[in-house]
This record gives C-alpha cells, structure tokens and sequence, in this order.
C-alpha cells in the first residue's frame, strides 16, 4: 500500500501534526507534477493536500460500511499494552475502536488532544513537574455497566509496571528508565480522580503527548490471571505480573478475538462483532454503551484483500466504500470519480525510511555499515526528488531526517528543509567517498575492502582486506506496496552502476518483517543475521518530535540496533530538558547521522464511495493513518 508504518504510538492517542501538501518540485526543477491540479495550499486546516474531502451529506443511523485493509498487514494484537513487535496501525486500528484513549489525538488532522474524545480533562502539573494530577470526565461506562474510572487508570499502569519489569518489549511506547518506571505512587483520591508522582521530571509537552497515551483497564473485570479466576489486587506487584502474563498470552490469540469473553468489555465506540483469523478481516458494530461524542451510527465492514489491484478491483467494482490506493494507481483517479468516489490524501507526520540492521554480521556488514561514509555514500545514490516524481506521481514529500520538514512544524531543523537534504543525490560523491575510505571501486563490478585498518583513508575496523561491499535488502511485496519495490530497484540499481555495491533484493510480507526483524525485540534476535537493510515503512511522531525509544541505543523501537551515545544524550535533553530548541538539535544530528536511510515522506490517498458521509475530523485523520469510522456515516 501507499506505506506500511509501523507506530512510536498508538494513532489513537499519539500526538501527530498537520500533513504536508503532496506536490512537490521534483527532479530539481520548477514543474508541478500531474497531480498539481489536486493539490490545496499548504497548511490547509482540514489537513488534505490531495483532492478534497467527502462531501458531509445527510446522515442516517445504521446500514454497513466497507473499508479495505491488505492480507498480511492486518491486527494481530487486542490487549490495549501492545509489545513492540505488534505495535503497527493496523492493530491499533482495531484497538483504538474498542477502547477509549485517557487522552485522544489528533483532532481530525489538527495536532491537538481532542478533549472531546478523551476520557479525562487537561492534566495539571505540580512540584517541579513530578506530580501530575488527572480529573476523568464522568458518564463514561464499560459494555459490563461498571463506570470507567480513576482505578481503571490506576490499574493499567500497575500492569504496565509488571510489563516492561519482565520485558522492555511488552509496552510499545516503553524506554527504558522512563514512565512507568519513573512512578513512584499512583493516588485515587476519589472515584474520578488519579494522582501520579513521578521520581523525576519529564518536559509537560512530552509526558502529554507520549507517556500518557493510555487506554485505561476494566480493573473490576479483568484483574483476574485465568479465565474464571478469583479476582486479584493488582497493586500488589506479584498479582500485576500475573495478571499482565495472562492478558498479554490472551491478547495475542487471533482465532480468539470474536469469541474471548475478555474483549466482550469494551468502553469504545464500537465492540468487535467478528473477525477472521485467517485473513484478518473484522467486523465493528457501534457500542451502544458509548457514552462520547459523536457516537457511532454505522457498522464497519473491514475487508482483507490479497493485494493493492484485487482493492483497486473492488473500488472501481463499487463493491467496497473505502480503500486505498498505491501511488503506482493514480491514473485510476478519474475513473473513480467518474463512479462518484471522493479521492483525497496526504503524508503523516514523521519519517519513512528503510531501516539499517546494525547487528548483522554476514559478509562484515556489522563492521561496514558502522562507518557513517558508507551510510552517506548509500544516501547520495538516493535521489528522493525522482522518487517523489516517477515512483510516488508527485504524491510525496521529500525528507531527509526523523523531524518532517513540514511547514508548520517549528522543530524542523535546517538540514532538513531544503529539497536536496545534507547528502544531495550524486553517484560520483558516492564512489568518491569509497575510494577515499580505501575501498577498490568497480562501477558495474564488486567493490571490494583495498586498503585494512581504521586510520585515515582506510576501510575501518573489523573489515578484511578483499571483503566485498555486498548486502540485501528487504521491500515490501509489491501486492503490499508497489513503491518499496519500486524504491529497492531503483537503489540497487545505482549502487551497482555507480559505486560497484551489489544488493540483493528481497521481499517479506509485512507482518512478517514486523515480527522476524528487530533487534530490539527477543524475537529478533534469532534473525539477525537474515537480514541487512528493510525497507517496511516508517514512524509516526508525536506533537512534540523526540525520538525517544526509536534511536536511543535502548529504545523499545529501536529494529536496527543503531547506538550513539551522542544522540542518546541530545534525546534525553529533549525528554527532560525545558528547552524546546533540544528537539530541533536532536532532530539535526540524527539527520546527518542516519541512523535509517531516509526516504521521501507518503501517506495514504483514499477513495471514499459517494454512500459515505462524515465529519472532517473523521476523514482527515484518516490522511494520518488513523481510522476514525465514528465519524462516518451511510447517507440519505
């Protein structure tokens, strides 16, 4: 599809800005791209750069939507602490339905809480930022009829505890060292008030927008640690770890998610109807029990299909009511409003890229791709500027760094604001800087070590004389997304004409890279030798852009194992720190570091059936990866 993106948090709650218009100069020149036509001015409030929105329509309550989703990049977790190794959109497309969020984002495609969707008001902070008190608003309800209240919170940062103690992986939005280690108390001084006292300070702005991205518990329901087991207090650690462990084996059980009594208890706009082990397709029926703003009208139908044409198919076919489109299928746009369907779209707030396995050891590529010449010369044989023309039709963004070079974002460093980036597009550059490393460049060839050792002008350490400058590199299938092959096949082309390096192409399956590799995660390890640069997406960012457990040598989403204790210390000002310039250094840095190779920045471009009506807020987090199908309704 458009990008597979794994997440820094859950879509629901994470703090994300507002998107990038689509057109962009390409190829260095002053040309608009054929999708100009469709593009709104930067900054546009209701966050769409491509198209425009569905028409609002008249509203009715009941009758079915369809939404399609690809085979393999589906749910495969429904417990609300996601590890890290199931921490994608889709799952948290599923969850954040079901859910409710203690603080809920983005408002549409405005990089704001939404307060109206959120379970609680505004925190308030105290001594020094280490005491923060949260009031929840009342009426909410679990689907059992017990109240969701202070204790629900209370008991899911008592398992969160439990999780990340065991395992840093357990919580996707884990760092070590940080919330919910950093908790010293939690308080409910009454039923809809929380007090949490915190060892040291955090920034307000980061603890906001990251560490209380919660979902808070049944604690009356599930605080048990076997199906019709006694119920347990779960302050006591010992209990919490018991509970979390049998939650957390449940949670993953796909073939179970209809049928677990577990995840019958829902606070959410919708509940769980049904859905396929198989191929991952499920069913929402709005939860009558809802007690948010708007509730629910629709059911939602979300289909799986065995690849981006089979949607495309059904779309044209007027058999499916939203789907996505891949940026190799926007000729197909006219044709689709030709049938009545509202197509639209724009980039999500953070980077894509393909991340670099720093801990793989065939052929020395642990001890190569250590030398940041190396991962420069690779980035001048990226030319984004043609990828956003040929690959992506213009429907893409530049970016060179973590921190999006989106207009409206003021953490932006200056190194990535500008179309060509730090390391411009240049084969020449590129087998220069081999050469001058001591490296025998053969263009068209095998590049191979010439000169051993770590002094100047030397290959560095750890690398053999006569060793080849060979690895793979993993896209996504081009049924999942065209565009990743078309990225790899482009890269491994140049490398090879240019500077001699031979890249081995590959493809895996979404879910299958997600789960097989990542070296921050214990199912990783046994991989990672299988694997040298994956090409699977990107992350999302939150309001304030730290990247915090993505590039710290001891983040949670931190797959390639990239360390550099500079970067650590820049990361850890920008978490702790008061001054908001930190992140925009950290941002920098890492830019010039690569700790990925970056690459041009998409999102999503969505058709939508002329049946289907809905608020802006709906429609344009959808643009950020999100699905936010209470908004949406059959029309009249």
């Amino acid at each position: 599809m458009n990008r597979d993106l794994r997440l820094v948090r859950p879509i629901a709650s994470c703090a994300l800005t507002l998107i990038v218009a689509l057109t962009t100069v390409a190829c260095g020149g002053n040309g608009k791209s054929s999708t100009s036509a469709d593009a709104q001015p930067r900054g546009s409030m209701s966050g769409i750069a491509y198209g425009s929105l569905p028409p609002v329509g008249t509203p009715k309550t009941g009758g079915t939507i369809s939404f399609g989703q690809l085979a393999g990049s589906t749910p495969t977790y429904i417990f609300p602490i996601v590890p890290g190794s199931n921490a994608t959109s889709y799952t948290f497309n599923l969850i954040q339905n079901l859910f409710a969020p203690l603080y809920s984002s983005p408002a549409g495609a405005s990089p704001t809480i939404d307060y109206k969707l959120s379970l609680a008001r505004k925190p308030a902070f105290a001594d020094h930022d280490k005491t923060i008190t949260i009031e929840l608003n009342r009426g909410y309800r679990w689907s059992d009829g017990a109240p969701v209240d202070a204790a629900d919170v209370a008991f899911e940062i008592d398992l969160l505890k439990a999780a990340v103690r065991e395992n840093a992986g357990n919580w996707s939005q884990y760092t070590p060292g940080q919330f919910p280690t950093t908790v010293t108390s939690v308080a409910t001084p009454s039923s809809y008030k929380l007090v949490i006292k915190l060892s040291r300070a955090y920034n307000p702005s980061y603890l906001l927008d990251n560490e209380l991205a919660l979902y808070p518990l049944p604690s009356t329901a599930w605080n048990i640690a076997r199906a019709g087991g006694r119920h347990l207090d779960y302050s006591d650690p010992a209990n919490a770890r018991r509970i979390y462990d049998f939650l957390s084996s449940q949670g993953e059980h796909t073939a179970t998610f209809q049928t677990n009594p577990l995840w019958k208890i829902v606070d959410g706009p919708f509940e769980l109807k049904s859905f396929d082990a198989d191929d991952g397709s499920y069913v929402l029926a709005p939860n009558r029990h809802y007690h948010g703003s708007p509730a629910a009208r629709a059911t939602i139908d979300v289909r799986s299909y065995a690849s981006a044409t089979a949607q495309l198919d059904a779309l044209q076919a007027g058999q499916l009511d939203v789907g996505a489109l891949d940026f190799s299928q926007l000729r197909a746009v006219p044709k689709l409003r030709s049938h009545g369907y509202s197509v639209f779209g724009g980039p999500s707030f953070g980077w894509v890229g393909a991340t670099i396995n720093f801990k793989d050891r065939t052929g020395h590529f642990a001890q190569i791709i250590k030398q940041l010449y190396v991962r420069q010369a690779l980035a001048h044989l990226i030319d984004q500027p043609a990828y956003v023309k040929y690959i992506f039709k213009g429907a893409a963004s530049v970016n060179y760094g973590p921190v999006p070079s989106v207009p409206s974002n003021p953490y932006a460093p200056g190194n990535n604001r500008t179309e060509h980036g730090p390391y411009p597009y240049s084969p020449s550059e590129s087998a220069s800087l081999l050469r001058a490393h001591g490296w025998r460049v053969v263009r068209n060839g095998q590049t191979t070590c010439r000169r051993v050792g770590s002094g100047p002008g030397e290959c560095g350490a750890g690398i053999p004389a006569g060793t080849p400058l060979k690895f793979n590199w993993v896209d996504l299938p081009a049924s999942q997304s065209a565009t990743s092959v078309a990225e790899g096949q482009a890269l491994a082309a140049e490398a090879k004409s240019a500077a001699g390096i031979d890249v081995e192409l590959e493809t895996k399956p979404f879910n299958f890279q997600i789960a097989n590799y990542d070296d921050a995660n214990r199912s990783g390890v046994r991989n990672r030798d299988d694997w040298a640069i994956a090409n699977n997406g990107g992350f999302f960012y939150d309001f304030y852009p730290t990247s915090s457990g993505v590039f710290d040598t001891r983040g949670v989403f931190n797959a390639g194992g990239f360390t550099d204790p500079r970067a650590d210390r820049l990361i850890d000002d920008s978490v702790y720190g008061s001054d908001p310039g930190a992140v925009t250094r950290e941002g920098a840095y890492l830019t010039e570091r690569l700790p990925v190779l970056f690459l041009p920045q998409s999102g999503n471009v969505y058709a939508v059936s002329k049946r289907v009506g809905g608020a802006a807020d709906g429609f344009g987090a959808l643009t950020l990866q999100s699905l936010a199908p209470q908004y949406w309704y059959v029309t009249r």
